[in-house]
């Protein structure tokens, strides 16, 4: 009986499918290589699934170097080239000139058992090419990228105003967290966003009111804080309004960083949050801000009013607390939390849009300062001043200027602003007037 069921067992072959995994990956710039003796130079960082010694790092940048000349002279225009083997898909992507961004997937593979003519069985492995599309994994390694530059600027850059060594550092920092995050089983998720490069976007006729009044916030802030873009989503990411000189790609790019921010705040806020608030948690005023990644320079505004807070309390002043806990004030409610919404670190990002202060003949990224403030309706805004600005020292020296900020933000109507936005945006959905709107189609107004 048993010799049957294990052969009526094995007559179903399929042992399982184990899905693609990444062996490697690097960057890597030639020209950094000053001298034969120094090849190693021009590797910037590397990282692999396992220990690989540093003669077969050499030699795996070394093909890969040799590959991009090859392919380049069939597509010399085309900055991103994929090489399919039996068991691997090697892929390079060059961001910047001499720059090159390069890793190694090992594919899919199926293993079942099968019978030849004879009956006998035997073991078929079967490696699965066709399940990497090389688009999707081109346009993820491009949207790693333009995180990078958007919270480093570019590669080069780095190198020309600092050193070789602080620029390792950035890349390190930015994709040993990254490029692990990878799930190749799911990058058709990615291809949406990727690929098509899309922003859900509610659109606007020109003679819109509710455009109109954005746009003279829009204008007032610039007039008063120095604030050269601006950008809203709402609760579903959806883009609501960016500011006329803030560039589609340079949107993509941060709404990406800004959604990525304001989940992990709400993870962060989540894994703190204990299952009953104790009375000193009551007292403690706003909640600390989001912890950012490991790659973000954050200015931290409050720090000093953390650090004023007593350790504990004792048992009178529980008491005392807890006394004026029971009593309905809205006082209390002001205390324990935001009432119109709260702000996120600020973080410096680098920008290709230009704001009115910038020089003309400069070519290198501007770098702002990223201001994201989470309104309680849901809407998230993002306002960007140039660091240079003369506003921007007193926003990273005044701990006043945000709560004065959203003050400013309500006595401009920002309620009524936002709630009129959302019932046009339900007319709107209901219309169907809520597109996907492309990187390379530049719209004035959206």
């Amino acid at each position: 009986m048993s010799n049957t069921a294990t052969s009526a067992n094995t007559s179903m072959p399929q042992l399982g499918r184990t899905p693609p995994t990444l062996s490697y990956f690097c960057v890597y710039n030639p020209s950094l290589a000053q001298s034969e003796e120094n090849p190693k130079d021009q590797i910037l960082y590397y990282t692999a699934k396992k220990v690989v010694p540093a003669d077969v790092k050499m030699k795996q940048v070394g093909l890969a170097q040799a590959l991009v000349n090859f392919s380049s002279a069939f597509s010399p225009t085309h900055p991103a080239q994929n090489v399919h083997s039996q068991k691997n898909r090697l892929v390079f992507y060059q961001p910047e000139p001499d720059f090159w961004l390069h890793m190694c997937i090992e594919l899919g593979v199926l293993r079942k058992q099968v019978k030849d003519q004879k009956g006998k069985e035997k073991l078929v492995t079967e490696y699965l090419d066709s399940q990497l599309n090389d688009r999707a994994i081109e346009s993820v390694l491009k949207l790693g990228y333009e995180q990078f530059k958007l919270l480093n600027g570019t590669m080069t850059s780095i190198l020309d105003i600092l050193d070789r060594r602080v620029l390792m550092h950035r890349i390190e920092e930015f994709f040993s967290e990254w490029i692990w995050t990878w799930d190749f089983d799911r990058l058709d998720r990615m291809v949406f966003s990727g690929v098509f490069n899309g922003v859900p976007t509610i659109w606007y006729n020109n003679n819109d009111t509710n455009l109109e009044v954005i746009q003279a916030l829009d204008q007032v802030l610039e007039e008063k804080y120095e604030m050269a873009h601006m950008m809203v989503l709402d609760e579903k990411h959806e883009l609501v309004y960016r500011s006329d000189t803030l560039s589609m790609v340079d949107v993509r790019a941060l709404r990406k960083y800004v959604c990525q921010q304001i989940q992990q705040n709400q993870e962060n806020v989540q894994q703190e949050k204990p299952p009953t608030a104790s009375k000193k948690d009551k007292l403690s005023g706003f909640k600390s801000f989001t912890r950012t990644l490991s790659n973000t320079h954050i200015l931290d505004y409050f720090s000093s009013n953390k650090d004023d807070k007593p350790d504990d309390l004792s048992d009178t002043e529980e008491a005392e607390a807890e006394a004026e806990q029971n009593e309905p004030s809205s006082t209390d409610e002001q205390q324990t939390e935001p009432i119109h919404g709260e702000f996120h670190d600020i973080v410096r990002v680098y920008l290709s849009s230009r704001s009115e202060l910038a020089m003309e003949e400069q070519e290198l990224l501007e770098e702002y300062l990223l201001i994201m403030y989470k309104h309680k309706s849901g809407l998230i805004w993002s306002f960007l001043i140039p660091s240079f600005a003369n506003g921007a020292d007193e926003f990273i020296t005044n701990p006043t200027t945000l709560p004065e900020l959203e003050k400013h933000l309500t006595d401009h109507d920002l309620d009524n602003i936002i709630t009129s936005l959302k019932e046009e945006k339900d007319t709107k959905q209901e219309k169907g007037l809520v597109n996907l709107v492309k990187v390379n189609h530049i719209i004035p107004y959206i």
